[in-house]
C-alpha cells in the first residue's frame, strides 16, 4: 500500500505545476516531457519494490502450500495437542498471515469473509500468557519448555524471539521471576545462535531487537529490586539501541530511584500453591488420602430408568461429590461435539448483562437445549435417573429445573480459576427467573486429556483427571440448604491434549422435596439418599 502511495505522491508532484493548464502554453508541454524522467524513475522503483514483494509472497505461498499438502489432519491435531505446537500455529496466523493481509490491500479485500477466523494480536498475547500459566501451575523448567519438553511430552522447539515475546507478556502479567527466566533465555540463545550465523545472515537480530531485549530484562530486574543488575542491562541495551522504548523507560525508572516492587509483584498465595499440587495429580490420586466414606457402589437408577445401575465412586461426603462411570457413549460425545462446532463463543464469567470475559476463564462454549437434539433429551433423563433430581426445562419462559447442556472446549493452557457455581444475584434470563439457585452440578467428560485439565476441589483436596464418558456430580448446597463453601473448585490448565466437557446445572425449582433435608439437622447426603430413592420407587415422578 505504501509503495502505491509513494508512487502517486511523486506523480502528483511532477504534474502539480501543469495540471489543467498544459494546453495554454507550449513551454508547459515541453516541461512535462522533461519531467517524464522523474515519472519513469518512480515507476521503476515501484516495480522493483512490487517485484520483491511478489517474490516474498510467492515464497510464502510455496512454503505454506507444501506444508498443507504434506501435513495430515492427524499430524495437525497432534501438533495442536502440544503447547508449543499450538502456540506456533497461533503465531503463524497472527504474524505471518496477518503480515500478508495488511501488506496487500487487494488480497485483504478478497478474503474479507475469512478475516473473522484469523487470530488477533490479543489471541497471540493470550497464547503467551497460557505458556506462562502452564509453567507456573506445573512447575516446568523454562529451558525444557523452550526445547519442547513438557513433563516428558516432546513437541516443537521455540526460538529466541518466541522466548522474548513470552517473557514480555509475563512482564505485562506481573510475573517477574518467570519474565526474568524467559528474557535471560532469549538473550542467551540469541547470542549463541548469532555466533553460528554469517555476518549478513537475514536471521541475525538487529541492534534494535537486542536493545529491546536488554532494556526489558533490565526493567524486570528493576521491579524485582535488583537495581545493580538493572543498570548493567541498561548499559548493554544502550550500546545496541539507545532509542529503544524499553531502554528509555528503564533509564527513567532508574533515575526516579523508586523501589520497583512497589508497583509490581508476583507473590503466590498459599491456596494457589495447594491448587497447583492438586492439578499435578493423575487418575490414581483423586483424593488426598483414602477415607472411610470413600466407596464404590452400583447405584440404581430412578425416574424413567429404574432398571439401570450406575457405577459410582463416592469421593467426599462434605461436600457430597461422586463419580459416575460409563455415563455417556462415544457416539453421543461425538454427536454433541459435532453439533456445537460453529456455535461456540468465548466463555464469560458471570451471567446475563453482568457477564464479562476474563483470563480466569479461557475456553469456548455453546449451549444445547433438551429439545434441540434427541441425544440431549436422553442425556437429561439419564441425569435425572442417577441423581434423583428434576431437570425439566420449561421453555421459553421458565422457571426451569435445569439449564441447557453447556458444552465447553479448552484450548492452549485452557483453564477456569477457583470459583463456585451458584450466583450471588438472581439470574435475569427468562428461562431461569424464579428458578432459585444452582443446587447441584453434573459435569460430563467428553474426552480424555493426556495431561492436565483436572477438576480440583481445594478444601476437600479432590482432584479428578478427565476420563472420557465419566461424570462428576456434586451438591453446591449442604443438606441445610446453605451454600457450601467447600465446593470452591477449578479447572486446571490443559497441559497436553484437548479437553471437552458438558455441564448440566440443576436448580432448586422443582427439587425442594426431591432432595429432602433428612430426619436430623446434621443428616448427611448419604443418609438422605435412601429416603430419596425409596420415595421415588413409590411415587409417580414422570411429571
Amino acid at each position: 500500500m505504501m509503495l502505491w502511495v509513494t508512487f502517486w505522491i511523486v506523480l502528483s508532484e511532477a504534474l502539480s505545476t501543469c495540471y489543467g493548464e498544459v494546453f495554454t502554453s507550449s513551454y508547459k508541454i515541453l516541461d512535462l516531457v522533461n519531467r517524464e524522467k522523474t515519472l519513469l524513475d518512480a515507476l521503476q522503483n515501484h516495480i522493483n519494490a512490487e517485484y520483491d514483494n511478489l517474490k516474498a509472497l510467492s515464497s510464502f505461498l510455496s512454503d505454506r502450500s507444501r506444508s498443507v499438502r504434506t501435513t495430515s489432519v492427524e499430524a495437525l491435531n497432534e501438533q495442536a495437542e502440544h503447547p508449543n505446537g499450538a502456540y506456533l500455529l497461533i503465531r503463524l496466523y497472527t504474524h505471518d498471515w496477518n503480515h500478508v493481509v495488511t501488506a496487500n490491500p487487494l488480497f485483504d479485500r478478497l478474503i474479507s469473509n475469512l478475516k473473522p477466523h484469523l487470530p488477533t494480536p490479543d489471541d497471540y498475547r493470550g497464547a503467551c500468557s497460557a505458556i506462562i500459566r502452564l509453567q507456573r501451575v506445573y512447575r516446568l523448567r523454562v529451558e525444557d519448555m523452550y526445547r519442547g519438553n513438557y513433563s516428558g511430552y516432546m513437541g516443537p522447539a521455540l526460538d529466541p524471539t518466541d522466548a522474548f515475546e513470552i517473557g514480555r507478556q509475563s512482564f505485562v502479567d506481573g510475573f517477574l521471576e518467570e519474565s526474568r527466566q524467559w528474557l535471560h533465555l532469549a538473550v542467551d540463545h540469541m547470542e549463541t545462535q548469532e555466533r553460528g550465523l554469517q555476518r549478513h545472515d537475514r536471521h541475525r537480530a538487529s541492534p534494535s531487537q537486542r536493545g529491546q531485549m536488554y532494556g526489558l530484562l533490565g526493567r524486570t530486574y528493576f521491579f524485582m529490586n535488583r537495581t545493580e543488575k538493572a543498570r548493567e542491562m541498561y548499559e548493554m541495551g544502550r550500546q545496541y539501541d539507545s532509542s529503544s522504548g524499553d531502554v528509555i523507560q528503564l533509564q527513567r525508572e532508574l533515575q526516579t530511584g523508586a523501589e520497583g516492587g512497589e508497583r509490581y509483584g508476583s507473590a503466590v498465595e498459599d491456596w494457589h500453591r495447594d491448587m497447583e499440587d492438586l492439578c499435578m495429580r493423575d487418575k490414581a490420586h483423586r483424593v488426598a488420602r483414602l477415607r472411610p466414606f470413600h466407596t464404590c457402589r452400583y447405584k440404581q437408577g430412578v425416574a424413567s430408568l429404574p432398571y439401570v445401575r450406575y457405577k459410582e465412586e463416592i469421593l467426599s461426603t462434605s461436600p457430597f461429590t461422586s463419580l459416575i462411570y460409563d455415563f455417556i457413549t462415544d457416539t453421543e460425545t461425538r454427536v454433541f461435539k459435532d453439533y456445537i462446532k460453529g456455535r461456540m463463543f468465548r466463555g464469560l464469567v458471570g451471567m446475563g448483562i453482568n457477564a464479562t470475559t476474563s483470563f480466569i476463564r479461557t475456553s469456548n462454549l455453546g449451549w444445547v437445549y433438551d429439545d434441540e437434539i434427541v441425544q440431549a433429551n436422553r442425556l437429561s433423563q439419564r441425569v435425572k435417573s442417577v441423581t434423583g433430581l428434576e431437570v425439566a426445562q420449561r421453555t421459553p419462559n421458565g422457571p426451569s429445573s435445569s439449564e441447557a447442556f453447556q458444552i465447553v472446549n479448552y484450548g492452549l493452557g485452557g483453564h477456569y480459576d477457583l470459583h463456585m457455581d451458584p450466583f450471588d444475584d438472581p439470574p435475569d434470563d427468562d428461562l431461569l427467573k424464579s428458578s432459585g439457585e444452582r443446587l447441584a452440578t453434573f459435569l460430563i467428560y467428553l474426552t480424555d486429556v493426556e495431561k492436565g485439565g483436572n477438576t480440583v476441589f481445594l478444601h476437600s483436596k479432590i482432584s479428578v483427571a478427565p476420563q472420557k464418558g465419566m461424570a462428576l456430580f456434586w451438591y453446591n448446597y449442604d443438606t441445610k440448604m446453605m451454600k457450601d463453601l467447600d465446593t470452591h473448585h477449578a479447572g486446571c490448565p490443559v497441559l497436553i491434549g484437548h479437553k471437552w466437557i458438558a455441564n448440566k446445572w440443576i436448580w432448586t425449582y422443582g427439587n425442594t422435596f426431591r432432595r429432602p433435608c433428612g430426619p436430623f439437622p446434621n443428616s448427611t447426603q448419604e443418609e438422605i439418599e435412601p429416603l430419596m430413592y425409596s420415595r421415588h420407587r413409590l411415587c409417580d415422578v414422570s411429571g
